[in-house]
């Protein structure tokens, strides 16, 4: 009975393993789409955030000629005039 016990036990430690391995495969399989999937959308954010970055600098650059234009009209955004050297009362005027 020991050697048919044996080969009874070796079958199912087999089979055991096998299945284990499969589970372990489609896990796999199924992490590596996940990761695919993950990479596209960063990919696409990435994007998204270059474009904002983009516009960000030319709102920012926008502004300061904006700003730029205004100091030397010698007007500021309040309708007041600003004095010689920029400064209106006790505030200097920056960019």
């Amino acid at each position: 009975m020991d050697g048919n016990w044996a080969l009874v036990v070796a079958a199912v430690v087999t089979t055991v393993g096998g299945i284990l391995v499969a589970v372990l495969q489609q896990f796999k399989k199924e992490n590596h789409t996940d990761h695919q999937v993950v990479i596209g959308l960063l990919h696409v954010l990435r994007k998204s955030q270059q474009r904002v970055e983009d516009k960000v600098e030319r709102v920012d650059e926008r502004l300061t000629d904006h700003l730029e234009s205004h100091l030397s009209e010698g007007i500021l955004d309040n309708r007041q005039r600003t004095k010689q050297n920029g400064t209106e009362g006790d505030s200097k005027v920056s960019l």
